[in-house]
C-alpha cells in the first residue's frame, strides 16, 4: 500500500514540475495587452561567457526630479512608472509610485519594476525585461556593430507586467522568441 502511494505521489510530483515551465511560457506568451514601444540608445550588450544579452535602456536609470510622486523609495521596493505614448509610439516615463492606479487613460500605462539601487536622486530599476537569449542573427549583428541604433518593443499587461516583444537594430525589426502556432492537422478542427 506505502509502495502504491509512493509511486502516485512521485508520478503527481513529476506532473507538477512539468506543468510549471509549461504555465511560465503560456503566461509569457498570454501577456500581450497593449504594445509599448521605447527607445534604446545603443545599449544591448552580450554578457561575458554567458548566451544571453542585456537591454539597458532611459528607463532603468529614471531622474526622480524630473518625475512626478514621492521620492522615498528603496532597494527591493515594487515600483510602478507611470509611462505616456508619445510621437512614434515611443513610451516617455512622467511619474513613479508605490500603487499601481485603479483607472488610466488610454494613452497612459504603468510599468511594474524593482528598485535596485540609487545614485543621489536617480533610481536604478529592473522591470524583468532586460536579459534576454537572442537568435543567432541579433547576435552577429550586435556583435558587428555594437553601436547600432536599437528599439525594443514590449508588450504591457494591464497589471504592469512587460515582457520583450521585439528588438530593432539599424531598422531591421527581429520578434523575440515568437511562437508558432501551427495550422490544424487535416481531420481536426479548430
Amino acid at each position: 500500500m506505502s509502495r502504491a502511494r509512493t509511486l502516485s505521489a512521485t508520478v503527481l510530483t513529476g506532473i507538477l514540475l512539468a506543468g510549471f515551465p509549461l504555465l511560465a511560457i503560456a503566461r509569457h506568451s498570454y501577456i500581450e495587452d497593449q504594445d509599448i514601444r521605447f527607445s534604446v540608445p545603443s545599449n544591448i550588450s552580450p554578457r561575458a561567457d554567458v548566451e544571453n544579452f542585456d537591454i539597458w535602456s532611459d528607463i532603468n536609470k529614471l531622474d526622480l526630479d524630473q518625475l512626478s510622486g514621492p521620492d522615498g523609495f528603496l532597494r527591493g521596493q515594487t515600483i510602478y512608472v507611470h509611462f505616456s505614448m508619445g510621437p512614434d509610439t515611443i513610451a516617455y516615463p512622467f511619474a513613479v509610485t508605490t500603487q499601481r492606479p485603479d483607472n488610466l487613460d488610454q494613452k497612459v500605462f504603468v510599468i511594474r519594476g524593482k528598485v535596485t539601487g540609487r545614485e543621489d536622486n536617480n533610481l536604478i530599476i529592473r522591470y524583468n525585461f532586460e536579459t534576454f537569449l537572442p537568435s543567432k542573427k541579433i547576435k552577429q549583428l550586435v556583435h558587428n556593430a555594437p553601436s547600432a541604433p536599437a528599439m525594443v518593443e514590449l508588450a504591457v499587461s494591464d497589471q504592469g507586467i512587460a515582457r520583450l516583444f521585439a528588438v530593432e537594430i539599424d531598422g531591421q525589426k527581429y520578434p523575440y522568441r515568437k511562437i508558432e502556432v501551427p495550422e490544424a492537422l487535416e481531420g481536426f478542427t479548430q
